[in-house]
């Protein structure tokens, strides 16, 4: 047997479908490009992480996340950054996250279209962006029924929110905020940023410097 041949636990590579990472947050520490057999790939690497969702426990306190550089909205590039850049402002871009706390979501089975040989659905597990620390694009840069979901959470408890949320019929037609809902990672997500907080009765409300 060739030393070519003899199995090895040495020099493993990192894959987005080997992560058994879901949905976490964490802090943006550093990106590059880098090319590999297939193409260009962008390295995300963050660190401070908090595992929101996983298929297998994970504890370690970083994570490297790779993604296939594209010009083509329709990609994991594409998606990843369409959902970015609704939290960003113009001038901001990928550079501008770093040192940044965001939140990351895999979706898994993304339909990107068909082969147009097989006729068989082309499928992926693309990262999604639902939320940026400190994001400058405001409520302009924020879906519909994110701003609604937000809009419920003011004067309510969780409970409260929750019930309302869920009869909400914007928010019923969106099945990630859903997700986020269940797994509190939405309100989470606003408390880390800032955008509201809670009181010692379990209340929110909006801090003193957003409340018109």
């Amino acid at each position: 047997m060739s030393a070519a041949s003899i199995p090895s636990v040495r020099g493993l590579v990192d894959s987005d479908f080997g992560t058994p990472l879901r949905k976490f947050t964490g802090i943006l520490d550093s990106f590059f490009r880098e090319e590999r057999k297939y193409g260009a790939v962008v390295v995300l690497n963050f660190k401070e992480l908090e595992v929101i969702r996983a298929v297998e426990p994970y504890i370690l306190p970083i994570a490297q996340i790779s993604i296939k550089e594209s010009e083509k909205k329709r990609s994991s590039w594409g998606i990843f950054s369409d959902t970015l850049t609704a939290f960003l402002a113009e001038e901001e871009d990928l550079k501008d996250c770093v040192g940044r706390r965001m939140g990351m979501e895999m979706e898994e089975g993304h339909i990107f279209g068909k082969d147009r040989d097989t006729k068989e659905d082309l499928i992926g597990n693309p990262w999604r962006v639902y939320y940026v620390a400190g994001a400058k694009a405001g409520i302009a840069g924020v879906q519909p029924a994110v701003a609604r979901a937000r809009e419920l959470l003011i004067g309510k408890t969780r409970a409260e929110f929750n019930k309302a949320a869920y009869a909400d019929p914007l928010i019923k037609n969106d099945v990630a905020l859903q997700r986020a809902i269940t797994d509190r990672s939405f309100i989470t997500s606003l408390l880390q940023t800032g955008q509201v907080i809670e009181d010692a009765n379990g209340v929110f409300s909006l801090p003193p410097s957003k409340v018109s």
